[in-house]
């Protein structure tokens, strides 16, 4: 099996891609917690917010009990702010404003202006609230600098009675009586001096929440990060093949072609000939496309037998056999499908033949393969060989002496440039395996976004171990636009070769007699693929 690296790092393209694959399970919770958010901030309650600014300053000439300057120093500002954050000044404000609005105060590193805010579902409310709380802070430092006052000239007269009882000292009653002076002074300025209310609330015109922008914009952040964490989660958990470049990794084998689902299909009809019904649609270019590669590849050695197979049922190996085999004839080449899917034959449903009898018959030594063989009436350079009645042992007869000269006969038959084999899926039989040494090339058919990385590799190590000639593996059902490529866009599905748009129904073939099937098939004489063919002198395997 050829060397596999999984080491390839991400590209910022893998990224992108990533995201256009799960593109719905990143828009599906960006949008739903989006419009959860604005639902729940329209439910809410407008709330409204204003603001008071109060310059906190002392009076003049307080005299010794605190600085006299307007600047306050930092541990007067803390002391100031703590008081007007006390739960006793708030409680005062909220029995005056008869509500519980939220109020708080603020202010700048090194600054001496206060800012006091109210919060209220009612507008007025908060303003009247802002305001009441800065006036009686305000009030509440005037007051406290008065009663200071007025103890201390309560000291100092005691004092000053004391000297006019005792001995007279001229000096110090005057000095007591000029402390007296200033205290009434300093309390006079006291009652209008002091802090300030400079910026009056007023009521606010808009609420300041519920924002529902704002939370539109969160809730979209949100919701796009949960998205990408969920897209590369599961595009991580995800083992299923998806593109070019995961088959190439998963198999270390070329991508010969990569078909691209029909229209408006996410799987193809199982009667759809693609390359007969729309040949200028890209999944027939890319059956062409294929046809093409494999030429190339004969190049270097001949390749008269090809075995198309999958990993799995499904996968569309019989669709890619069939119209690959179309695809070659309509090119001038000489093509036999063979239908070895001796289990769940299709190739009869794709070119509405009869299956009485097919490969079956020839194995067994009922029939020649230019007896069993139908001629495509649109196509005659391509002839089907159907897969006959079910035989009781489909592995034991596909093994028998009997397959192997047929298929080498074949490879070796002049008439014949190309041999397409359908066979069965590799994992679930083993009829793949057996016939896999007997061809000259095997192509496995892949199905996007289906078929397992791991059901992939065990069906390749399969076919590796009876040493397959591995040419290359197939994309089935790909969505150009999911890996991020493009066909031209003018492409339209055609029914060329068929008058007002009906398919071309092939006539269904009776073997009547030994001469009967196509021509061309019998152009060898003695040494055509129809005599080489002709296992009824061998015994078939016995049941």
């Amino acid at each position: 099996m050829p060397d596999v690296d999984f080491a390839d790092e991400m590209t910022l393209r893998d990224y992108a891609l990533v995201v256009w694959r799960r593109k719905w399970i990143v828009i599906i919770p960006a949008l739903l917690t989006t419009l959860v958010a604005i639902a729940l901030s329209e439910a809410q309650t407008p709330m409204y917010r204003a603001s008071a600014e109060v310059l906190v300053k002392m009076p003049p000439n307080a005299y010794s009990l605190s600085s006299t300057g307007d600047v306050l120093s930092p541990r007067t500002v803390e002391n100031e702010l703590q008081a007007a954050n006390g739960s006793a000044l708030k409680a005062d404000v909220r029995a005056v404003v008869g509500s519980e609005p939220t109020l708080s105060v603020s202010v700048s590193e090194g600054s001496d202006v206060f800012t006091f805010t109210a919060t209220s579902s009612d507008a007025d409310t908060a303003a009247l609230a802002a305001n009441t709380y800065a006036q009686i802070c305000i009030d509440q430092q005037r007051q406290t600098l008065i009663s200071e006052y007025a103890t201390r000239a309560e000291v100092v007269r005691e004092q000053l009675a004391a000297i006019e009882s005792g001995e007279s000292d001229s000096n110090r009653q005057a000095e007591y009586e000029f402390e007296l002076e200033d205290l009434a002074v300093s309390t006079e300025l006291a009652r209008t001096g002091g802090s300030e209310l400079i910026d009056e609330a007023t009521p606010p015109g808009q609420p300041f929440e519920p924002n529902t922008r704002r939370t539109a914009v969160l809730a979209l952040v949100v919701g796009l990060l949960i998205g990408l964490g969920a897209a590369f989660l599961i595009d991580y958990l995800d083992t299923s093949i998806r593109d070019d470049d995961d088959l190439v990794r998963a198999t270390g084998l070329p991508v010969l072609a990569s078909v691209p689902m029909l229209p408006g299909k996410q799987l193809p009809d199982t009667r759809h000939l693609t390359s007969r019904d729309q040949p200028s649609s890209p999944s027939a270019e890319a059956f062409r496309s294929l046809h093409t590669s494999l030429r190339f590849m004969a190049l270097e050695r001949p390749i008269r037998t090809l075995l198309v197979t999958s990993a799995r049922p499904g996968d569309g190996k019989t669709t890619i056999a069939a119209n690959l085999a179309y695809a070659a004839a309509r090119s001038g080449d000489r093509v036999l499908l063979i239908d070895c899917d001796l289990r769940k034959p299709q190739a009869h449903l794709l070119f509405a033949f009869p299956n009485e009898i097919g490969f079956t018959s020839v194995l067994l030594g009922e029939a020649t393969i230019r007896q069993v063989a139908h001629l495509v009436p649109d196509a005659e350079a391509l002839a089907v060989v159907t897969a006959g009645p079910q035989p009781p042992n489909p592995s034991e007869l596909l093994a028998g002496e009997c397959t192997q000269k047929s298929l080498k006969r074949l490879s070796e038959a002049v008439a014949v440039d190309l041999v397409v084999i359908d066979s069965p899926p590799v994992l679930p039989v083993s009829d793949p395996v057996v016939l896999a040494p007997l061809v000259d090339g095997v192509v496995v058919v892949a199905s996007a976004n289906t078929t397992a990385r791991r059901q992939l590799q065990k069906s390749i190590e399969r076919l590796a171990q009876v040493d397959a000639p591995m040419l290359g593996t197939v994309l089935n059902r790909h969505d150009p636009l999911v890996s991020g490529d493009f066909s031209y866009g003018y492409d339209r599905p055609s029914t060329k070769g068929a008058p007002d748009g009906e398919r071309i129904e092939p006539t269904r073939a009776h073997i009547p007699d030994e001469d009967s099937g196509p021509v061309w098939l019998a152009t060898n004489g003695t040494t055509a693929a129809d005599d080489a063919a002709t296992p009824g002198k061998t015994e078939p395997p016995t049941t």
